[in-house]
């Protein structure tokens, strides 16, 4: 039994030993983790998280900090309609971090939310401003969004990366930290091999992967300026929004719920929120029942949060359909204008400085 014992501790030693030199020459080769001091999920693919989710997982320690912050949440069209970029630019007085992920629904959004309360000190979280842009599609029901073969029934993309390097456990109350998060920056350090494994393996096969998926290449944003839809890409993109949204005509009442359980959170720890009602094309909202459903319940909704203190709501931004390079995400020729009008509404809401520079120039 002792020799058993003494094999089993001197294979766990040659293990972390050999775990020990491959951490350190990846830190050698990758030394860090390719994000700055400001947080775009936007450029997630560029980073050695690849993927917005585990970007916004991983990376959101650095907001821990008693400087001002506007955190920006939402999906794609929260992301591609507000560069982090032009709105840091036109907002001097705080940083500035766009965590919106991709096909969230408002479930996933107050997910981040509590991931980025996790990581910081109550004084920390008193200077947070979450802007959160909504439309039809972030009420899209969990029962629809979440529950597909390609997960654990109900696990969001957020979950995923809760689980996927062991720093928290499934339970029957939800996720639970294995891994408390002011550990988090240990925690990455240390899956830092798996990470740099990971891209090395999609930067080899990103050619194969392309050519046997038939992967349509990233569009620039000139061709995306350029764009215009034909009657058929638009009965296909409503087609889309229909099944993804449930085939319903009408939207649940839980992620209202939750929309505002989020708000009373941020607002109870000292934090300010700004609504962003964002545009999507005429055609789409005249073809998409949901739409109007959306616009009938926050109405009555963005009144009476307007009248309690630290909420700002800003209306829907005209948005003509030349303005959208598809059904939902804006060109990249308006996106300037979007960032004035929010930037604008910031500063009213929290008073930090506004630059009338234009936010190209950064």
């Amino acid at each position: 039994m002792t020799l058993i014992l003494k094999q089993i501790a001197t294979l766990a030693a040659s293990l972390l030993a050999l775990y020990g030199i491959a951490l350190a020459v990846t830190l050698v080769l990758v030394p860090g983790t390719d994000v700055g001091r400001q947080l775009d999920a936007g450029q997630a693919r560029s980073s050695l998280f690849m993927t917005e989710p585990k970007y916004v997982f991983l990376a959101r320690s650095s907001l821990d900090t008693t400087d001002d912050k506007v955190i920006l949440l939402g999906a794609s069209n929260m992301q591609v309609g507000f560069r982090q970029a032009q709105v840091q630019a036109l907002v001097p007085g705080a940083e500035v971090h766009n965590l919106s992920v991709g096909g969230s629904n408002i479930t996933q959004v107050s997910q981040i939310v509590d991931l980025v309360r996790e990581v910081q000190s109550p004084e920390a979280r008193r200077h947070n401003t979450y802007v959160i842009g909504l439309w039809y599609g972030l009420f899209a029901d969990d029962s629809v969004r979440w529950h597909t073969d390609d997960r654990h029934a109900g696990d969001t993309d957020i979950d995923i990366e809760r689980y996927r390097y062991g720093f928290y456990r499934r339970t029957e109350h939800g996720p639970e930290p294995l891994l408390p998060p002011d550990r988090l920056d240990t925690g990455v350090l240390l899956i830092h091999p798996y990470l740099v494994l990971d891209r090395t393996a999609r930067d080899l096969t990103r050619s194969l992967r392309g050519f046997l998926n038939a992967k349509p290449k990233d569009i620039t944003d000139d061709e995306r300026n350029a764009v215009v839809l034909s009657e058929e890409q638009k009965q296909k993109y409503l087609a889309f929004w229909r099944d993804y949204m449930g085939n319903t005509k009408t939207l649940s009442e839980k992620p209202f719920e939750t929309l505002q359980h989020t708000i009373d959170g941020i607002l109870a720890e000292g934090g300010r929120v700004v609504l962003v009602d964002l545009p999507i094309p005429p055609w789409h909202a005249q073809g998409a029942v949901l739409a109007s459903d959306y616009t009938r319940r926050t109405a009555p909704l963005f009144a009476q949060l307007q009248t309690r203190p630290g909420v700002t709501v800003v209306a829907a931004i005209d948005g003509p359909e030349a303005d959208f390079s598809d059904e939902v995400h804006p060109k990249p020729r308006v996106t300037e204008r979007w960032a004035q009008r929010l930037a604008t509404a910031v500063t009213a809401s929290t008073g930090v400085a506004l630059t009338t520079r234009s936010a190209s120039a950064q």
